[in-house]
């Protein structure tokens, strides 16, 4: 591109000035400073004086009117993106980077902690939004914040582990304030599941498996690292964390057209506009004035805050299913223990579908419950109840009847076919919550064959005929035929 005119080339200065003015301006912003405090290096500032030292004295006057001058948002987004490249290469520039990249590539670990929280302070309209949010959460929402806050010690030093590994400012550790405040076990009325609320696509989309037997939503850790992953993809598409929020929330498809409506490239710009909803439009407000409070919380008087013990525990890898309960008893604990460290299992066993699963068990217990593991029976890992076929029984009916479903018995029973339940055979049950579904002694029915007494039986199977007979109360041992049903001690 040449210039011809001299019209030209002042429009042309004129231009190279009021882009490296916003360059000033921008990098003040992100620093906290004010717009009067020289921020740009020493290249920067040699490319203004030059351009001013050879610029026409009217020019000069020009340049000065803008010293009090906002740029509008549009005049950015029309002008600065596409003629950024060709003034940068004219002058020698590289071009400007973001504020929030140029946060972030720093290595002060007290500038990493506010690249976010800090992000809103020279924009008044960002400001007073903000500290309504603070207010609202120090006031109203006090006692539930409170509680936010107790469960964010169990897992905060996790969170802000992942994040470090994945180069993400360290702050957005308090976006699941805002999200669940925290809890594996929340849910949305538009079915987002977890600490921080993945809808079943997105999880998807970044690894968290979702079926009938675990939703990895729910996973502390599992979650944190799609959830990286998903932040700084979303960063990488707009440039700007305030954006990359706003799209965590809304979608990027609908911040993509608020921001082409509005004709804008920021924030702040398009939440006064109605192109985002209500939620949208509050949402990073909220998450910094959540992130404030959480980072000082007795300034703002949370001084009594009773905080969850950090997530500890140790991953034991299994090649067949088990029971929350057979954990529970190998580990000395309890299965709600090891619910809790395994939020992701929505059943009271692991995935008999899988071939290896990794399972977690309380910090000090994983070589003892190795050695139980491998020390125990299939039976004794993973519990059923054995049943027999009644005349008219059906999957369905046996399901509704003992409150489970299909899928735990096609897993308990493979390949069974269900229009073929013969009176007679057996099939299993699952336990429910980890317990029997009968009440009586647990039992196993056995079919008696050619030649068989009571007294082969007990000894064979390692038991007395007392405990046969108590199972058996109307057995009559010189009347056992062969293909009648007697019932033994269930091994566990």
């Amino acid at each position: 591109m040449t210039l011809k005119t001299g019209r030209s080339r002042n429009i042309a200065m004129l231009l190279t000035l009021l882009l490296l003015s916003l360059i000033l301006d921008q990098k003040s912003k992100a620093w906290g400073a004010s717009v009067n405090e020289t921020l740009l290096s020493g290249t920067d500032q040699d490319v203004i004086d030059e351009v001013m030292d050879n610029s026409p004295p009217f020019f000069d006057r020009r340049f000065n009117l803008l010293s009090g001058f906002s740029i509008d948002d549009n005049l950015l987004s029309i002008t600065a993106t596409e003629l950024t490249p060709y003034l940068c290469r004219q002058s020698g520039l590289s071009p400007s980077l973001d504020a929030d990249i140029l946060l972030q590539e720093t290595e002060s670990p007290q500038v990493q902690e506010f690249v976010l929280l800090a992000s809103y302070k020279d924009d008044d309209s960002a400001r007073d939004r903000v500290e309504r949010h603070i207010y609202l959460y120090t006031t109203k929402k006090r006692r539930t914040f409170a509680t936010w806050l107790q469960r964010s010690g169990r897992y905060l030093d996790t969170i802000k582990a992942i994040l470090k590994e994945n180069e993400l400012p360290a702050d957005l550790v308090y976006l699941p304030l805002i999200e669940s405040g925290y809890s594996t076990d929340a849910r949305s009325s538009a079915h987002a599941v977890g600490p921080w609320q993945f809808m079943q696509s997105t999880g998807e989309s970044y690894g968290l498996k979702t079926d009938y037997w675990r939703d990895e939503r729910q996973d502390p850790i599992k979650s944190t690292v799609a959830a990286a992953r998903y932040l700084k993809d979303l960063y990488n598409q707009f440039g700007s964390w305030s954006l990359a929020l706003a799209a965590y929330n809304a979608g990027e498809g609908k911040v993509r057209r608020a921001l082409r409506k509005s004709r804008s490239d920021n924030y702040w710009s398009i939440i006064r506009t109605r192109y985002l909803k209500q939620e949208t439009r509050n949402y990073v407000s909220k998450f910094i004035a959540a992130g404030i409070i959480a980072s000082e919380p007795e300034k703002y008087g949370f001084t009594d805050i009773d905080y969850h013990e950090p997530l500890k525990f140790e991953e034991a890898e299994i090649n067949s299913p088990v029971s929350l309960s057979f954990i529970a008893r190998c580990t000395d604990s309890t299965i709600k223990t090891i619910r809790g460290l395994n939020p992701e299992l929505k059943r009271w066993c692991t995935p008999p579908d899988l071939k290896t699963y990794r399972i977690r068990v309380p910090e000090g217990t994983g070589e003892r419950f190795n050695e139980c593991f491998n020390n125990a029976t299939p039976e004794e890992r993973m519990p059923k109840i054995p049943y027999i076929i009644k005349k008219g029984d059906t999957l369905w009916d046996l399901a509704k009847s003992f409150h489970f479903t299909r899928k735990e018995l096609y897993a308990l029973n493979k390949g069974i076919n269900p229009r073929r339940l013969r009176p007679g055979s057996i099939i299993y049950l699952p336990p429910t919550n980890g317990a029997y579904v009968t009440k009586t002694r647990p039992k196993t029915p056995y079919i008696i064959k050619k030649g068989d007494t009571l007294w082969e039986i007990a000894k064979r199977l390692r038991i007395t005929r007392k405990e046969l007979f108590a199972l058996n109360k109307d057995i009559n041992p010189e009347r056992l035929r062969p293909g009648s049903i007697i019932y033994l001690p269930l091994k566990r």
